[in-house]
């Protein structure tokens, strides 16, 4: 799906497709010292185990955890427990579905590429999962059924780049919950160059995909260099799922790539 630009703002508009308390492994703990602070009513807990997808030390999983832990704080999740322990990252929360813990887990590895050619796909099967090293090019689908197929240059504004984001109402117009990217100085300055390099350039050369694990969330028509440093996602987002977006971004891409364990 292709945003827009917002006039006069200077926001580039992509229209989106589509914390624990424990300690680094042995123990984890409850109470107060959790992910959301003060420790509710005894409850059911609700728990996954994330499993690397290929050969990851411990402190690759403890970095890991301690992102997830953040994500838990960021996304309102009380009590909540990231343990590591036997090659493996356990997560629990009284009352929470394992819908909402497995956002924890996702990679969320954010990159904004230029669009290079696009074209139709037929089939599911041509969209396997996209991966590849930053530098190099990229082929990518779209998320929101569109069957469009993006071919990619090298990653232009990394995610690291981003210095926060947070989900919020649009009362002022018809896109309901939106959630506000801001780069940090650095990745202003990459984002400035890179929209001054796609704005005067011909469809599809001038469209900005935004990528979030391997898949094409976003990919606008880029029509002036934007300077200040800030991007809004809008989409159909519920207030739940802004809420997530902004915390996996605000918490930065896990270092691994986790699968949900039986």
């Amino acid at each position: 799906m292709r945003g827009g630009v917002a006039a006069g703002a200077a926001l580039l508009v992509l229209t989106a497709c589509g914390g624990g308390s424990s300690g680094d492994g042995e123990e984890g703990t409850g109470g107060a010292e959790d992910a959301a602070g003060t420790p509710g009513p005894a409850a059911a807990r609700t728990s996954l185990t994330f499993r690397p997808a290929a050969g990851q030390d411990t402190a690759g999983l403890k970095s890991a955890a301690a992102l997830m832990r953040h994500r838990a704080t960021a996304m309102g999740l009380r009590e909540t427990r990231v343990d590591v322990a036997a090659g493996a990252i356990t997560v629990s929360a009284p009352g929470a579905s394992k819908a909402k813990l497995r956002v924890l887990g996702e990679q969320a590895r954010l990159d904004f590429r230029p669009v290079r050619n696009q074209a139709p796909v037929t089939a599911k099967a041509q969209c396997p999962p996209a991966g590849g090293p930053s530098e190099k090019p990229l082929s990518a689908c779209a998320t929101n059924g569109s069957d469009v197929r993006y071919d990619l240059g090298p990653v232009a504004v990394p995610g690291t780049d981003v210095a926060r984001a947070r989900a919020r109402l649009d009362e002022q117009s018809a896109q309901g919950w939106l959630v506000d990217v801001t780069f940090t100085a650095a990745g202003a300055r990459r984002f400035a160059a890179l929209t001054a390099e796609l704005a005067p350039k011909a469809p599809p050369a001038n469209q900005l995909a935004m990528v979030l694990d391997g898949t094409v969330i976003s990919a606008p028509v880029v029509q002036q260099q934007l300077t200040d440093g800030r991007v809004q996602i809008s989409g159909s987002f519920t207030r739940s799922s802004a809420e997530e977006l902004a915390a996996q971004l605000s918490a930065g891409a896990l270092p691994v790539r986790l699968q949900v364990s039986g």
